[in-house]
């Protein structure tokens, strides 16, 4: 079963959610939807189960018109950040409940239904508390039974809306490598809306990265990390350290560096920003040999596990930058708080304008 969604857009009032989104999601294959708290990440997924109908656009599952179809009809398993499990009933009852409300015409057998809760339960590994009640659970196990209640209806795709906001985030990281198994064993085309890119990059085969109701990019997690489209995807991935410059005869001067930028034109004057993360940046104690070398002054040293995050202070701008370096290497340089020192970005991706390169 795949989901398409051709040229979606929604209003709310005088706010425009979505502004003529497309997206795919092939047979079995895991999609993230990620990006900030209103970009349009849920209403996308609400529009893609029924529980919304866009102004425009329109929806496909495998290949059908589910434009105006209910909820009901697209046979979506949607699960909800706050499990929107029903808490008189016991585990074995709410994973069931999708089936006995079912038509009588559509309704399997009481055998069959038992049968399908026990292997469902199975499935995600909660067999032995089919006779508790949701508030005798974890945060973690209420949601593994969500997921089993979406699950039960045999649903065409799975539709997730933050599924582990709701946890710690221990529970949050052992959720994020059970749910990917689930998903390569039970392979239904699926959505899940998130913020957290570490969650999406670690669960998903695509990420979608939505911004102000549209898409900025869609490529696998390494894709969207290593080549950015924009800007904004760059700083959304994680934390960058920005290098102001300008293009100016051919070149492109930024961050001590100097890049050939002829396409530019050789009278061009625009501005042009360098972007690098923290464990691309170098650092030395002395100046190094050859160009793009910034003297920095150490203001603060952190170590978090294996690794020592730096916060410095550029000579020349009064900027703030940040590296992050291993323990060894911490103790090699034997750095100190108000020393000197000399960083220079190991990568750097450019943005000028509408251009980059």
């Amino acid at each position: 079963m795949s989901i398409e969604v051709r040229n979606i857009s929604k209003r709310f009032g005088e706010f425009e959610a979505l502004k003529d989104v497309s997206l795919k999601v092939g047979p079995g294959e895991l999609v993230a939807l990620l990006g900030p708290s209103g970009s349009g990440k849920t209403t996308l997924l609400r529009i893609i189960a029924g529980l919304e109908f866009a102004d425009n656009g329109m929806i496909l599952l495998n290949g059908a018109k589910a434009t105006t179809q209910t909820a009901a009809q697209r046979r979506v398993g949607f699960v909800f950040q706050h499990y929107a499990l029903f808490r008189h009933m016991t585990v074995f009852e709410n994973v069931a409940f999708g089936l006995r409300v079912k038509p009588r015409r559509l309704r399997p057998p009481r055998q069959e239904i038992q049968d399908k809760v026990v292997s469902l339960l199975r499935l995600v590994q909660l067999e032995y508390h089919s006779n508790h009640l949701p508030s005798q659970l974890s945060g973690g196990q209420r949601q593994r039974i969500a997921l089993a209640r979406a699950l039960a209806v045999e649903p065409q795709v799975l539709l997730l809306d933050e599924p582990f906001g709701a946890l710690d985030a221990k529970v949050r990281k052992e959720l994020r490598k059970w749910l990917r198994r689930l998903h390569d064993e039970i392979h239904i085309a699926s959505v899940f809306v998130t913020h957290d890119q570490e969650e999406a990059m670690d669960v998903a085969d695509r990420v979608a990265l939505m911004n102000e109701g549209h898409i900025e990019q869609i490529g696998t997690p390494e894709e969207v990390y290593d080549n950015p489209a924009n800007p904004f995807v760059f700083n959304f991935l994680g934390n960058v350290n920005l290098f102001h410059g300008r293009v100016s005869s051919g070149r492109i001067r930024v961050g001590g560096m100097e890049v050939e930028a002829t396409q530019y034109g050789r009278s061009s004057r625009a501005t042009a920003v360098g972007y690098a993360r923290p464990h691309d940046m170098e650092i030395e104690r002395e100046a190094p040999q050859g160009e793009g070398a910034i003297g920095v002054t150490i203001l603060h040293i952190h170590a978090v596990g294996p690794t020592v995050r730096l916060q410095l202070r550029r000579s020349d701008t009064g900027e703030t930058l940040e590296a992050e370096i291993n323990k060894d290497r911490s103790r090699q340089l034997g750095l100190k708080v108000g020393e000197p020192a000399y960083v220079r970005p190991r990568h750097m991706r450019i943005f000028v304008e509408d251009y980059t390169i």
